[in-house]
């Protein structure tokens, strides 16, 4: 398969692509970096800002590599929680703004783009990056929960439309994968915090997702499977169907303890 991947710079980008190569699938890399890691790549230098320029990159992708099987959308972004008591406004709406754009206008405007390419082919596969965050509520991430269920509409409104011409918009929900960017607020001292117990306590398999494990889903959704589309698919261990926790069975996990 030809996949191009759309932010190559993440751990997650990074794992997948690897991944990819191992099973010999082509790997284009578009976006503001080329991940250097990962060898045996093309790659394409975009801004991601302006239709324009996302088009002409596009152009330059279908008119050098020929029709391609699967766009994977990996851009995304965060913030600290929001708290309106305390916080001044307008930097808070500023933030809002920001984690708008990158979350969920940049994937309309890459959906939109890539898409335009496949109609006329009726071929192709677009994946997004979801969360838990598209279905549940997150404590004060008000720019970044109303980015992710804004994206599920997305899928679900492009998937709609574009099946018509075999065209299919599906998203993958990856759980808690402990990382650079989220280590300190899982890990304190050798000890899980409170927010990690607290994943964990919601989680049935009572453990963190894995960067190969999330990979290997993504991967196999980019496999032709001519009947998904409009889902996001959460590889999440089960963080989502837990209503509540079982008290007596995770009452060790609210105890600090060493990670092994």
């Amino acid at each position: 398969m030809k996949i191009v991947v759309i932010g190559p710079t993440s751990l997650l980008a990074e794992s997948f692509m690897i991944m990819a190569l191992i099973q010999k699938h082509d790997i284009i890399q578009l976006g503001r970096k080329q991940n250097f890691k990962v060898k045996d790549c093309t790659y394409y230098f975009s801004e991601l800002k302006e239709i324009d320029e996302l088009t002409s990159c596009a152009d330059a992708i279908y008119n050098n590599h020929g029709t391609i099987d699967v766009v994977i959308n990996f851009i995304g972004t965060h913030h600290k929680p929001m708290d309106f008591e305390k916080d001044d406004l307008q930097e808070l709406y500023a933030v809002f703004k920001r984690v708008m754009d990158v979350n969920i206008n940049l994937a309309f405007m890459m959906t939109m783009v890539f898409s335009k390419k496949m109609i006329p082919a009726k071929h192709g596969h677009i994946i997004h990056l979801c969360s838990n965050a598209s279905r549940l509520a997150l404590y004060g991430s008000y720019g970044y929960n109303a980015s992710k269920h804004a994206l599920e509409g997305l899928i679900k409104t492009a998937a709609a439309q574009l099946a018509q011409f075999k065209v299919r918009i599906n998203g993958i929900a990856p759980g808690t994968v402990i990382s650079d960017l989220n280590r300190k607020m899982l890990i304190v001292d050798g000890n899980l915090t409170n927010r990690a117990l607290s994943i964990l306590a919601h989680t049935p398999s009572k453990q963190f997702c894995s960067l190969e494990g999330v990979s290997e889903t993504i991967l196999a959704a980019c496999i032709p499977q001519r009947h998904l589309t409009g889902n996001v698919i959460f590889c999440d261990d089960g963080y989502n169907i837990e209503g509540h926790s079982w008290p007596d069975g995770n009452e060790e996990l609210y105890k600090h303890r060493s990670v092994i």
